[in-house]
């Protein structure tokens, strides 16, 4: 039977709509995956981190922050292809500890900056650490015939619940550059509690600039 004109016209017209609004919706899925995802790696970026953390927010988890040890010589040496084809093979190895974990986020949070989150009722930041430490053991092809082996600074700190979120990180990150003092490749763990009384605000350059400074002398002498 042949629907009147008027109705064939409000009938394409509804399809017509539904189909905007359904464009439009994955428009906006996109566009937010996007905001929270590091493109070349496919991890959360910085914002997708913190949202996972909120989602985290009331319960007990494990944060393990991993900065590369001389990623820029890789760089400098094989070319900026060599090191993206090695910083997808690495996010792609710091996935498996976490891969059947409900809750757990990889992300970059820099070139060379990871952070590993998991809800966790008993304190295993330092077995976390161990494992990222034993993921990165095995050489990398960034081209062909050329592998490189690559290590990582660790910082690890078990966050109880309803720890600050900005003091579990700042701990996270002195224990990475405390390990990066010490000549890197190795992990140190923290105690937000103990560890750590008093977290001034930014003190990530400054921890950073001390890593540097004690390296520095530590040539010169």
């Amino acid at each position: 039977m042949l629907l009147p004109a008027a109705a064939a016209l409000s009938l394409a017209g509804h399809v017509w709509a539904a189909q905007v609004a359904r464009s439009q919706r994955c428009r906006l899925a996109q566009a937010r995956r996007d905001a929270t995802t590091d493109p070349l790696t496919g991890l959360a970026n910085r914002a997708g981190l913190a949202r996972a953390l909120d989602d985290l927010d009331g319960e007990s988890y494990d944060l393990v922050l991993v900065d590369l040890d001389r990623f820029k010589p890789v760089n400098d040496t094989y070319g900026h292809a060599a090191g993206d084809l090695l910083l997808v093979e690495i996010a792609r190895r710091l996935r498996g500890p976490l891969a059947d974990i409900d809750g757990a986020v990889v992300a970059r949070i820099g070139g060379d900056e990871f952070v590993l989150a998991c809800p966790s009722p008993a304190p295993i930041a330092g077995l976390l650490g161990a494992e990222v430490i034993q993921a990165l053991a095995e050489p990398i092809e960034v081209a062909a015939g050329v592998s490189v082996t690559v290590t990582a600074s660790v910082g690890a700190i078990h966050a109880t619940a309803g720890e600050d979120r900005a003091r579990a990180m700042a701990a996270a990150d002195a224990a990475a550059y405390e390990a990066k003092a010490r000549g890197g490749d190795g992990l140190v763990e923290h105690d937000v509690l103990t560890e750590l009384p008093e977290v001034e605000q930014r003190p990530l350059l400054r921890l950073r600039e001390m890593a540097e400074l004690t390296r520095a002398l530590g040539v010169a002498a």
